[in-house]
């Protein structure tokens, strides 16, 4: 059972990773890139997009969300505690009798226990064992820091450039022999950052709770209802415009260009 008392952040990390989070997810300059997608709301259900304000994912309360689910992840080490001893002897709570005896006699291949081979588990570590959350990310914090501390010390840190980094376990400070890789700890991050701004449980209040769903166009999410009213009004809007479109000529197709491959003459030249 997780620890309602457990702070597995410090101020100083909490700090750091929402930068690093605003590093990985860069959202006011995909909100203004050419061809993005423009939510039919009125400004006021879109704070996000104020003018001046510069939307990140600390506004949508993913530092808050990601130490909720380390604290969850406390209570993972007695399953976790069950499953290696399950894996030592996978046989052990089977109600046959002779168990060994019963699969020798038919000629079975020794028995595992293979929830992890089986992708049922969302951590392992390098050996291919689970783990849970808290400890794959308390071997993380310690390069982390080394990390970051390195790079302030020759000014303001690049997120998006150290982000990459990690990503690509271009980061001198974090070891080679780290257990796990920088890139394994971004890849993580980026799942928990996206649980989080995805999943609507984030603790902001809407509008905002759900700004990236909006931004996406996204409306498939929780507290949603439509009515028959609505049903009737979009099909309404669908037989507009396939009345439209049926009523306009399809343009002359222009005719085909043969283009020959190499070596070979256009099959309609003699």
């Amino acid at each position: 059972m997780s620890n309602p008392f457990d702070q597995p952040l410090t101020p100083g990390l909490r700090d750091t990773l929402n930068n690093l989070a605003g590093g990985l997810f860069d959202l006011a300059a995909w909100l203004s890139s050419p061809g993005k997608y423009t939510p039919p709301l009125p400004p006021q259900d879109m704070p996000w997009r104020a003018a001046g304000h510069k939307f990140t994912p600390q506004d949508l309360g993913v530092i808050p969300f990601f130490e909720g689910v380390l604290r969850e992840a406390s209570g993972d080490e007695g399953l976790l505690n069950r499953w290696a001893a399950v894996s030592a002897n996978p046989l052990q709570f089977c109600p046959i009798e002779d168990p060994v005896g019963w699969r020798a006699s038919r000629g079975l291949a020794s028995p595992q226990f293979g929830i992890a081979r089986g992708a049922n588990v969302v951590i392992l570590d390098s050996t291919g064992r689970p783990i849970s959350r808290r400890r794959f990310y308390e071997s993380c914090w310690p390069p982390l820091k080394a990390v970051v501390d390195a790079r302030k010390q020759k000014g303001p840190v690049d997120w998006v450039g150290l982000a990459n980094d990690l990503a690509t376990d271009q980061a001198p400070k974090w070891p080679n022999t780290g257990n796990p890789p920088s890139s394994a700890f971004i890849t993580q991050f980026i799942c928990d950052l996206l649980y989080a701004m995805l999943g609507m449980r984030n603790p902001v209040a809407p509008p905002m709770q759900y700004a990236l769903l909006v931004e996406l166009g996204e409306h498939r999410r929780s507290g949603n209802a439509y009515t028959p009213q609505d049903a009737d009004a979009e099909v309404t809007a669908l037989r507009k415009l396939l009345t439209k479109l049926q009523a306009t000529p399809p343009a002359t197709p222009p005719p085909p260009v043969h283009t020959p491959r190499v070596g070979s003459p256009p099959h309609d030249t003699p």
